[in-house]
């Protein structure tokens, strides 16, 4: 089994390194724990990096700093990553970012493009889309309550189905039977995110970027998506016609960021 290092950058987000070669981070999408994963969450986690390392990449899966204050703005965790980036690196790097990360990632060049070399988005666009939208409102609303996870208030973003709608929802209400260890940490995350919007700057990210994302992916609106690509001057656009939400384990996936990433 390949060697794992955790780690933690200056401004306190955690991180674990798999493989070897050009440095690659790799900003993860939304967790309850601002952590390195445990147990199965971590398995899961390394599902999305291990083909990435074996395509030749030092691989960063980092999560966001704990104890995050409820009224953080977006800007302000993309100012901690850039700083912890540059002093670990001392050069521009190369940042992936799924989901939450991918707005991160967003954020990150248009605030701090001296950081990153070349950038990934997966599965974001330039603001929440409207099905993110109220999933996050939802899911706000019952850490504030009482500290409980709403996980099925996410799914609307995985399928239009309502008869899978109904099915999926069933083993998602699990989650609100435990309550959130450290609820402060997602409820301000959530809120920073809520607030995250980038459109009216895209013009003037000059980093090479690619928005790549699953037209079935309904927590967003295609439109947004290509519009992200577009707006951008060197912004490149890949969808997936039959892909939803989580894309990063598929194998086109891979070779797509690694064909970017390694282009001249």
């Amino acid at each position: 089994m390949e060697a794992i290092v955790e780690g933690v950058f200056q401004g306190g987000e955690p991180y674990l390194r798999v493989g070897s070669g050009r440095p690659l981070v790799y900003l993860a999408g939304f967790a309850l724990d601002h952590a390195n994963p445990t147990g199965r969450m971590r398995k899961i986690a390394l599902v999305s990096v291990r083909a990435l390392a074996l395509a030749g990449f030092e691989v960063y899966y980092t999560s966001r700093a704990p104890g995050l204050s409820v009224g953080t703005a977006f800007a302000d965790i993309a100012a901690s990553h850039a700083a912890g980036l540059a002093a670990h690196f001392g050069e521009p790097v190369d940042v992936l970012g799924h989901s939450t990360g991918g707005d991160l990632a967003l954020q990150l060049i248009a605030d701090h493009p001296e950081v990153v070399g070349r950038a990934v988005v997966a599965s974001a666009a330039y603001r929440l889309g409207p099905v993110a939208k109220q999933a996050q409102l939802a899911m706000i609303a019952s850490l504030e309550r009482d500290g409980r996870f709403r996980a099925d208030a996410l799914v609307a973003g995985f399928t239009q189905h309502r008869l899978l709608q109904r099915l999926l929802a069933i083993p998602m209400r699990l989650t609100v039977l435990m309550k959130v260890p450290n609820p402060t940490d997602p409820i301000a995350l959530l809120r920073a995110e809520d607030q995250f919007d980038v459109y009216d700057r895209l013009g003037a990210i000059e980093t090479q970027t690619l928005v790549i994302c699953g037209a079935r992916d309904y927590f967003w609106t295609p439109e947004m998506f290509a519009e992200t690509a577009r707006l951008m001057p060197h912004g490149r656009l890949v969808m997936y016609p039959d892909a939803g939400h989580a894309i990063v384990a598929r194998e086109d996936f891979v070779a797509d960021v690694t064909a970017f990433l390694n282009a001249p």
